[in-house]
């Protein structure tokens, strides 16, 4: 049943169909009313109270949050939304409301994506998306911005096409493939066990494997380092044998080979490139990191695997240090960058929300456009230039792991920070 509007300021205004009807009672024809009257005003007095109390609770502030919870990548849409769980229970409210965040699962498909948008926006009222896994599902947004007509925060998705994309689209929290490439060729040429080896370039075939894979490749060549396969080798996504392209790359010479495979799969192929000893001659670079989860599957597989990331828990900062220590306490999962970076890009987002004082996307949007956060991996900026994030990278190394409070077996060992002004672009 429809509610009338209250029309108050304050605790002390009543709604005024109330007050009419109140005030036909206070009339006084005879003698002896007075009790009556007395009895109907508390009577109305009270259903005032209540209606104020009761029917109006404090409506939240919706963010969407769009990530994949079943499929290859359900692992990592599950860290992604801890994270930004763990910045909605930090931040608690934006602009006096507390922050309501509505899930959807994607599975990593653009059309699914799309069509959850859509709800999220025009069904729920969510007045930013946030998440967003993969650059094709983020790429489909994009095409839907004037229709989804709100602000969209990538966390995860890589692709270069996000830098001046609209000014609705942001990316903030995971490196970029052109940042990543950057980092990787440096530490190629600075590390003795890297250098002067002939890579194999093997990617996963969509948008982001592509562009992550010809980055590489361009910036390889520019510094020398020796590429045997230009036109670099694509794997399916719901690729489950390795064995074809572990062959591949065998039979190709290569002595290094460079992997641009999305998170959750990382350990599969290194366990079974373990399998067909590959590890003893080959080592491997990835342009993304290995999901935690999965590397205490692979275990001993997984160890040597180098590659810039945006954030791992042997980052020892007390930033971090707390930062690793809560999420743990919260939710018993090894904290993990996919985690961590969506954090990262959660705070940024809400505290533009509340710089805006606004839920305009115009407003959020120009408020998201060179704000920063100090965080669990320093620094983070969006650039007002591209709408896309500047900060540090960590060149890692997976090996066995010291005693820690995770319990985990296999870590991302810290073997250098470069920082943002290092991985680029310039401004």
């Amino acid at each position: 049943m429809a509610l009338r509007e209250w029309k108050g300021q304050g605790q002390g205004d009543y709604d005024p169909w109330y007050m009419a009807v109140a005030k036909k009672f206070l009339v006084f024809k005879r003698g002896g009313m007075v009790i009556k009257t007395f009895f109907v005003l508390c009577l109305l007095l009270c259903v005032s109270f209540s209606y104020t109390f009761h029917v109006h609770p404090a409506e939240g502030l919706k963010v969407g949050v769009l990530v994949p919870l079943s499929g290859v990548a359900a692992q990592a849409g599950l860290e992604m939304k801890l994270g930004i769980e763990m910045a909605k229970l930090e931040k608690k409210t934006l602009l006096n409301k507390p922050i309501e965040l509505i899930v959807e699962d994607t599975q990593a498909k653009p059309r699914i994506a799309v069509r959850k948008a859509e709800q999220l926006v025009h069904k729920d009222g969510c007045i930013a998306l946030i998440g967003i896994f993969s650059s094709e599902e983020g790429l489909a947004l994009a095409k839907n911005i004037e229709r989804l007509k709100v602000p969209i925060v990538t966390t995860h998705a890589m692709a270069t096409d996000f830098y001046r994309m609209h000014k609705w689209v942001f990316r903030c929290g995971q490196l970029a493939n052109d940042q990543t490439a950057m980092g990787n060729v440096k530490a190629i040429l600075e590390n003795p066990d890297l250098n002067k080896r002939k890579y194999y370039v093997l990617c996963h075939d969509y948008v982001w494997g592509h562009d992550a894979a010809e980055r590489f490749i361009t910036l390889a060549k520019e510094k020398g380092i020796k590429i045997v396969n230009e036109n670099y080798a694509k794997a399916s996504l719901d690729t489950k044998d390795w064995s074809s392209h572990i062959k591949e790359i065998k039979a190709s010479g290569a002595d290094g080979v460079y992997i641009a495979l999305i998170t959750t799969v990382i350990p599969a192929f290194a366990k079974q490139a373990f399998e067909f000893g590959l590890q003893k001659d080959v080592k491997i670079v990835t342009a993304a990191a290995p999901g935690p989860t999965e590397l205490e599957a692979g275990g001993e597989a997984c160890y040597g695997i180098f590659g810039v990331v945006a954030w791992s828990w042997d980052v020892n900062t007390p930033k971090s240090d707390a930062w690793e220590r809560a999420f743990w306490e919260k939710y018993k999962v090894i904290p993990s960058d996919a985690a961590c970076h969506s954090y990262v890009g959660a705070m940024n987002l809400f505290n533009a929300i509340e710089k805006a004082r606004s839920t305009k996307a115009d407003d959020i949007s120009d408020a998201l456009r060179g704000i920063s956060f100090d965080g669990p991996y320093g620094l983070v900026r969006i650039s007002p230039k591209d709408n896309c994030a500047r900060n540090d990278g960590v060149l890692t190394e997976t090996m066995a792991a010291p005693p820690n409070p995770f319990g985990a077996k296999v870590y991302m060992k810290v073997l250098k920070t470069y920082k943002a002004e290092e991985l680029g672009p310039p401004e």
